[in-house]
């Protein structure tokens, strides 16, 4: 915006040049380089101080969001496109106003003066629209720091991570597992050190098909890779490290792109981080659990996927180390069962998940929500005191209302 703003104050300013406008004709808005320059000056200083607020304004909704809600929720603010558009037509205007103010005073200098007309009509106009923007933000910071809309977003690009590595049952190809070497290659992990992101699994399939080879992968996305780490073993050829680690993608953090744990991740976060005793806050949990009870019934009616993948001629080429049903609810319930066992609105919650997702999968999934009821029945009787304890025993999806 910044760069377009550049382009236009130059193109504008021809314009004006080329339709030369005379001066002292009493135009709608100016009459003469002197005003003009003025105006623009004027507003491309109010501007700059406007962006400075805006930049401290956001900075500060960032900090609160991190030490409120979770320091990994800080990307949903970071990646807000009304944030980025607004703090681009701010800047946008201010970098117009200067070019305008340039060229004012060049015109000022100048022996045949023209009035500016087109160049004050677009930077009104950007005006207008940073006001307008502003509003716009001032909205968006206040919805984005509404923990229900940080719940339903994180919830949403979950939602698609677990329908992409738990896919339905006509996603899968009929074929037995590939025979183990006895003596497999070990490739350990010898690049940058960083959290594997992705990996670009057909490339992955496509080097092993090339060299004649299947690949057992050791680490899964979103684990931390140190030098030293066993990414896989090779079984009936050879890859080289270099080949492989081609296709990681290995970053600074986790991201929601293959990894549905780094969601459920941020929504335990958050409900753990409302039952600490500083905030004390269980219907934020309540509302987080809320979200997980969806999730992981997608991912508990689903199959439990395999990490196999072939090739074209339905060849395993690839062994991936995925993430199972049972790994997810261990992920979204343990901690909150475990700070939040003394509070019987997130206990009657977390019975009604339970009970729900117990109905609703099938018999080979039932034995973790088994697992985890008993667990919340251990956690009750240590940390709830007695008088709650019948209140506590009911289920309930709103908690207590």
């Amino acid at each position: 915006m910044v760069l377009g703003a550049i382009v236009l104050g130059k193109l504008t300013e021809a314009i004006d040049e080329r339709i030369d406008s005379p001066v002292g004709a009493r135009h709608f808005l100016i009459d003469d380089p002197a005003t003009a320059a003025v105006v623009a000056s004027t507003i491309a200083t109010a501007t700059l101080a406007f962006v400075a607020v805006v930049f401290a304004t956001t900075l500060v909704a960032i900090q609160l969001a991190a030490s409120q809600y979770s320091p990994r929720a800080v990307r949903i603010f970071i990646r807000s496109r009304v944030t980025r558009v607004t703090l681009g037509i701010f800047l946008a205007t201010f970098v117009f106003g200067v070019t305008t103010l340039v060229g004012s005073r060049a015109n000022l200098a100048s022996a045949d003066q023209y009035a500016p007309q087109v160049s004050i009509t677009v930077l009104v106009v950007l005006t207008i629209a940073t006001v307008l923007g502003f509003v716009a933000y001032l909205h968006g910071v206040v919805r984005l720091m509404r923990v229900q809309y940080l719940l339903a977003n994180v919830a949403e690009e979950t939602h698609g991570s677990i329908l992409d590595c738990f896919p339905p049952e006509s996603a899968y190809v009929d074929v037995d597992p590939p025979r183990a070497d006895d003596q497999p290659r070990d490739l350990r992990y010898a690049a940058a050190a960083g959290v594997m992101s992705a990996i670009d699994e057909p490339g992955l399939v496509e080097l092993c098909r090339t060299r004649d080879c299947w690949f057992e992968l050791t680490v899964g996305v979103g684990e931390y890779l140190a030098h030293g780490t066993l990414i896989g073993r090779v079984h009936g050829g050879d890859l080289d490290h270099t080949q492989v680690v081609g296709h990681l993608l290995v970053r600074g953090e986790r991201t929601f792109l293959q990894d549905p744990g780094f969601g459920i991740r941020q929504l335990v976060d958050i409900a753990i981080r409302a039952l600490s005793p500083a905030v004390n806050d269980p219907t934020t949990a309540v509302q987080a659990l809320d979200r997980l009870n969806d999730l992981l019934a997608v991912a508990g009616t689903r199959p439990r996927p395999s990490g196999l993948r072939v090739d074209a001629t339905h060849v395993p080429r690839v062994q991936l180390r995925v993430v199972d049903f049972d790994q997810l609810l261990t992920l979204a319930l343990t901690e909150i069962i475990r700070y939040g066992a003394d509070a019987p609105q997130v206990v009657r919650r977390l019975g009604a998940l339970l009970d729900e997702l117990e109905a609703q999968l099938a018999e080979a999934s039932r034995a973790v929500v088994i697992d985890h009821r008993e667990l919340l029945a251990q956690a009750v009787a240590a940390a709830l005191p007695a008088p709650f304890s019948a209140v506590a025993s009911t289920s309930d999806r709103r908690g207590l209302g």
